[in-house]
């Protein structure tokens, strides 16, 4: 897989709270089959985390499609703006599936994608002063904890 499917949540999440009028059921499905064209990046889990991603995204798009939005219109960071409609549950699938990745692919970007979402989530750090080198000599390469 080339493409981080963590990483297609994030530009799902800012192209909906930056020009919601573009998003309806049809561009969400549109953008489901997209992201799912590689079936072997898609297992059982991973969809479920990614129809997650897609039932959030459209409660973006019905807030930032609202008036009771307008207040909010002059954010200009598309993180902010997804904080300000739904918060931490927001970025849970995104944290699921980089953790996914992380087992399946480890690799030391994967590794801080995590550590970075797991903060966001959680509000603590994951792995705090341990690097990938160590992670992976104390035999933690392909499971998280």
């Amino acid at each position: 897989m080339s493409r981080s499917l963590a990483a297609a949540v994030d530009d799902l999440y800012c192209d909906v709270v930056m020009d919601p009028d573009r998003w309806n059921d049809e561009a969400f499905g549109e953008w489901m089959a997209n992201v799912t064209v590689d079936p072997a990046s898609v297992d059982r889990l991973a969809a479920r985390s990614l129809r997650r991603a897609v039932r959030i995204a459209m409660k973006l798009q019905r807030f930032w499609g609202s008036q009771e939005a307008e207040r909010y219109r002059g954010e200009a960071s598309w993180e902010a703006r997804v904080d300000i409609a739904t918060g931490i549950p927001a970025w849970r699938p995104g944290l699921e599936l980089a953790e996914q990745e992380l087992e399946t692919s480890p690799s030391p970007e994967g590794f801080e994608d995590v550590r970075r979402r797991f903060r966001l989530v959680n509000g603590t750090v994951w792995m705090e002063g341990v690097e990938y080198g160590a992670w992976v000599e104390q035999g933690n390469e392909g499971s998280i904890g």
